[in-house]
């Protein structure tokens, strides 16, 4: 490790230890060794994107939609700005168009763009709008979209990459009849040309991403959709892509949110950027806590948005919500020790929420090692706990352990449901949790709501 992210390292455990304490901070790094390692595997093993040559022929684009690249730029670094703009010539789709709006103050990135206009093997359309200021990266984002004139509008940071694939298979995805559409993503070290982190998202999980910007990169968005909503908002700077996905969340139903379950983003490493130094710009992580608070408030929800021990992670606290107790069910086994005093105020305040239909609570065996936060079944078609075995004070694979989602099913030993689906209890929590989804309902797991077996 080089010595600038020894350096982070040492600044984000300092950080996590001042705001969660010594013995936490110990955990943490404990987990942390562990994922380095897992990230040394993933370096290992992962194949370097191969770009296709310029000339060589590209997929057909009949009957799929034009797309706009929407890069809001200011004063990046020249060759990673160069190295952006290589990855998207190199794209196996050709139907899109880059539209850069500059906020640097000088003329060093339209020098740039200038050799690729004047370089006879350039594929590329740009359109390029030199701004009189920089606006912010909403403003900048928006200025870049009054140019743009694609069906769907993709978001593109200025120094990141796109595998060669990513906007084909976002084509694509647009083209089956979704209106949002997000890939995975890892980080790449330019240093040292590693990429590393992947983030392997869930399908839309509407808890989670009032938990934390689980989608993040790549976003692709039909762009009249972004157009009603009048585009990317400056008091959110640092996480508008965040208040644009809960804004759309909104308008779209679920099933025209696609997820393609491939790494085809790569968001490069840098001192200024949170890929590399979450204490960059600490303001996003507050943007996107009241991103949160604001889209809960729009729905009428009065809970309270409360920061995690994790930074740019959030977690909703509906115990303030008054439920009439008539209309819901609670069933805790007597085995169980409650960890959380007020888990049922907890529990019940989710059903403020009318698409909530059922929430489960985490359990820890006796020694602290979990024993339900969340159940699954894995690709083998084996019914698992969601972090099974783990000790309730990791926060697992991207902190998911300690962050309120959706799941497939919830514990039958803790839950709390509607009222109304009360005749769907069941001893097979899965066949329960099924049915609740069937009536049009989600299943939460909350593992702020923790119980201790006795």
């Amino acid at each position: 490790m080089d010595p600038v992210r020894i350096r982070q390292e040492i600044g984000k455990i300092k950080d996590y230890a001042r705001r969660n304490g010594a013995a936490a901070a110990f955990f943490r790094v404990a987990e942390g060794i562990k994922e380095s390692m897992e990230d040394r595997r993933y370096s290992e093993s992962h194949e370097e994107p191969i770009f296709p040559d310029p000339g060589e022929d590209r997929e057909d684009t009949e009957g799929l939609p034009f797309i706009s690249v929407i890069i809001p730029v200011c004063s990046p670094d020249m060759d990673d700005f160069a190295h952006l703009l290589d990855s998207l010539k190199a794209q196996s789709y050709r139907n899109f168009e880059t539209v850069i709006a500059d906020g640097g103050c000088d003329d060093s990135i339209a020098e740039v763009v200038k050799a690729y206009f004047e370089d006879p093997e350039n594929t590329l359309r740009i359109k390029y709008k030199k701004l009189k200021e920089n606006k912010g990266i909403s403003e900048n984002s928006n200025e870049a979209l009054k140019e743009a004139e694609g069906e769907y509008v993709s978001f593109l940071d200025h120094d990141d990459l796109l595998s060669p694939d990513a906007l084909l298979e976002s084509a694509r995805a647009a083209a089956g009849g979704a209106y949002v559409i997000y890939t995975d993503e890892d980080k790449y070290d330019g240093t040292r040309d590693r990429y590393f982190c992947p983030n392997r998202k869930p399908d839309f999980n509407l808890d989670l991403l009032l938990s934390n910007n689980y989608i993040c990169h790549l976003l692709t968005v039909k762009k009249e959709l972004v157009d009603e909503l009048k585009g990317l908002r400056s008091g959110y700077d640092g996480a508008q892509d965040h208040d644009l996905v809960l804004r759309l969340s909104e308008k779209v139903p679920r099933e025209k949110i696609a997820h393609i379950d491939r790494v085809l983003y790569h968001w490069r490493l840098s001192p200024s950027s949170t890929a590399g130094n979450p204490m960059s710009k600490l303001y996003a992580y507050e943007n996107g806590r009241k991103a949160v608070q604001d889209y809960l408030t729009r729905r009428g929800i009065g809970a309270v948005v409360e920061d995690t021990a994790h930074r740019g992670f959030f977690h909703p606290v509906y115990s303030g919500i008054d439920v009439d107790r008539e209309s819901y069910f609670i069933f805790i086994d007597k085995r169980l020790e409650a960890l959380t005093a007020d888990f049922e105020r907890c529990m019940a305040g989710y059903f403020a929420r009318e698409e909530v239909g059922i929430v489960g609570a985490a359990i820890i065996g006796k020694t602290g090692r979990t024993v339900s936060n969340g159940l699954k079944i894995d690709k083998d078609g084996r019914k698992l706990p969601e972090y099974g075995k783990i000790d309730f004070r990791f926060s697992g694979y991207m902190h998911r352990a300690a962050m309120a989602r959706e799941t497939e099913a919830v514990s039958i030993h803790a839950f709390a449901i509607r009222k109304e689906l009360k005749a769907l209890i069941d001893r097979d929590p899965f066949r329960m949790c099924e049915k609740v989804r069937e009536k049009g309902y989600t299943v939460v797991v909350d593992p702020h709501i923790l119980f201790r077996i006795k």
